[in-house]
């Protein structure tokens, strides 16, 4: 047998020897290699090519190859030190490449001749590889390899069997590890018909993925929720390029609509995400590149009261589990939405339980304020963790003017955290039904409707006794679909201050007041939503002198009533919610600076407002 028929028997016998030690069983013939790009003879067809007749040469031969590398290898091996992957919510320890995945390196970093043979020296190439191909020596922005599997919650206990495995029989772990031929198969190029890239099973509805992470594992599993998650089952079509997978819609790109395997932002976006913070998500939640199109919630930011997600950046991290937000105290997409479980049907449509967009979402309890529920059960806990205990919560008029003024009550001055909404929530004396049922009998509130009005001036939620009422009732897009409006739901951004759904007027003193208008774009229509203004509170049925304060002197419902609930009052001072805005309403001539609640609609009030002297009067 001449020299050249022996080398060509063996390059035969070595790429089935090959496919075995790489994949486990043959998957395919001589003819995947000989049809790939990893074929760079001369008659290879991809972009490299070489004067080489034979094909096995550049990776392999028969003698004078690397030692201890199997099989028989013989491409040079890198020698430079990597920068691995590594995230604070990766549990395990990353690790250098080992010889294993150092093997497709050789290539693949771009450090290292694609010819550079150790039995043949340089062997000559023409052509590059092209960038998505060069992984560079800087791994931080590629899927980590070469690690010892650590345990996370979140992985597929199949990993840590005696032998471990993966959930699919395709995806094979080497030594234990995750290496690049757990994903690759690099002697066959298309056993994914669409994406190719010598994956070793098809990534269609993230079913390579699937293999380690495994959505099944209970909360507070991240994944938790994936399965009817909207990322994972919607059916809107994605455009060909870059900025997603290449499955065609949401559903089939699954994963790869927000992570790329591969050169993603060399560790400037976390978990492999193709871009950093909100710009993850504003790819398909512009109004852009899915059809049909849906909701435009990144155009929400641009409004003049909007949750400073745009404007803030590097301080929300997926690990955190410092509730309440303190010194990093910041809002996020992912504050308030669980990208894998977040969803468009689903959830709860009765407060206080989570609407379907917030599932899987983490919060705080009610009871103390700095215990994280991993997931929150209901729509409030995601607030607190803002908006409860967190010790660097804006001052009144300083921090929170961008947002509108923000009035000073008479109460505050005698409670130690005055801005603290679960406490507001969680009094005993007067709330809104926000943590807690509707406790009143509709006769204690004569203004109360039956049901909320909707934007287009239908009927909306029941507010029978027991109820409750959400957050985002009154903190909402002012055009919010769920009130019969024509924009997205959810408090991302309003042209009201204090991302307010309709209108409520805080009068900036020293103010002439506020003239009343009706309807749900009127003066007081946030209050009118629930509360019948014209005809129960300006006939004035629990107040004899609504009226009068609302029409002729045009005061504010917020000049009196305190929206969320009374810390450090009293049921007599403080009934109905009363709890005056001390920059316009100011202690009585005699130094008294309080109203006495007297029984039912009848009282006293020691007070100086609207020019008037009200040292007990009584009405």
């Amino acid at each position: 047998m001449s020299h050249a028929r022996a080398t060509a028997v063996i390059g035969g016998v070595l790429i089935l020897t090959l496919a075995s030690w790489f994949a486990g069983p043959v998957s395919a013939g001589t003819q995947d290699v000989i049809n790939s790009s990893h074929n760079l003879s001369a008659s290879g067809p991809g972009a490299v090519k070489s004067s080489q007749t034979q094909i096995c040469i550049f990776c392999h031969a028969p003698h004078g190859v690397q030692p201890d590398l199997k099989p028989l290898w013989n491409h040079a091996m890198p020698t430079q030190s990597y920068n691995s992957y590594a995230s604070s919510t990766m549990k395990a320890t990353a690790a250098a490449p080992s010889p294993a995945s150092k093997q497709c390196l050789s290539c693949h970093d771009g450090t290292i001749a694609l010819g550079q043979t150790i039995a043949n020296g340089l062997i000559t190439t023409s052509g590059s590889l092209s960038a998505a191909k060069n992984l560079g020596t800087d791994l931080r922005g590629d899927h980590p390899i070469s690690f010892t599997l650590v345990n996370n919650g979140e992985l597929s206990t199949n990993l840590f069997l005696t032998p471990p495995t993966t959930a699919d029989p395709a995806v094979k772990l080497r030594n234990g590890n995750v290496e690049c031929v757990t994903c690759h198969d690099p002697h066959t190029p298309n056993l994914d018909a669409i994406a190719g890239m010598f994956l070793v099973r098809s990534n269609s509805s993230g079913a390579l993925c699937l293999a380690c992470h495994d959505p099944s594992r209970p909360q507070p599993s991240g994944l938790n929720g994936w399965t009817g998650g909207a990322h994972r089952t919607a059916g809107n079509s994605t455009p060909a390029g870059a900025l997603f997978g290449v499955y065609g819609n949401v559903a089939a790109n699954a994963c790869l609509n927000c992570h790329q395997s591969h050169n993603a932002a060399s560790g400037s976006s976390p978990r492999l995400l193709r871009n950093a913070e909100e710009a993850a998500c504003s790819q398909c939640h512009s109004g852009t590149n899915l059809s049909p199109v849906i909701a435009n919630i990144t155009g929400e930011f641009s409004k003049t009261y909007s949750h400073p997600v745009t404007t803030i950046s590097g301080l929300h991290d997926a690990a955190e589990n410092a509730f309440p937000l303190n010194a990093n105290r910041h809002s996020e997409c992912a504050d308030c939405h669980n990208s894998h479980a977040a969803s468009n049907v689903g959830g709860s449509t009765v407060p206080p339980a989570l609407q379907s967009s917030l599932l899987g979402a983490s919060g705080v309890d009610q009871a103390t304020g700095i215990t994280a529920l991993r997931p929150a059960t209901n729509e409030y806990q995601i607030c607190f963790k803002c908006h409860a205990n967190s010790t660097n919560k804006p001052q009144s008029g300083v921090g929170y003017a961008v947002y509108g003024r923000t009035p000073v009550r008479q109460t505050f001055s005698a409670v130690a955290d005055p801005h603290n909404v679960r406490l507001d929530f969680n009094t005993t004396l007067e709330r809104h039904p926000v943590t807690q049922p509707r406790y009143l009998a509709a006769a204690a509130v004569p203004s109360l409707r039956a049901t909320m009005v909707k934007l287009d001036g239908s009927a909306g939620r029941s507010l029978g006794t027991g109820s409750y009422i959400y957050c985002a009732d009154c903190h909402s897009n002012d055009q919010a679909r769920v009130s019969a409006g024509t924009g997205p739901n959810g408090t991302h951004g309003s042209i009201y201050p204090h991302l307010f759904e309709r209108r409520y007027e805080v009068e900036t003193p020293p103010s002439g007041g506020v003239s009343y208008t009706a309807g749900t774009t009127g003066t007081y229509a946030l209050c009118d939503k629930c509360h019948d203004i014209a005809n129960s509170i300006l006939q004035d049925r629990s107040f004899k002198l609504h009226r009068t304060h609302i029409s002729g002197v045009r005061t504010a419902c917020s000049t009196c009533h305190s929206a969320h609930g009374i810390q450090g009052g009293s049921t007599t001072n403080n009934k109905s919610l009363v709890n005056f805005d001390t920059a316009i309403v100011k202690p009585s001539s005699s130094g008294s600076f309080y109203f006495q609640s007297n029984g039912t609609f009848t009282g006293v009030c020691y007070l100086s407002c609207h020019g008037q002297n009200h040292n007990g009067y009584s009405y």
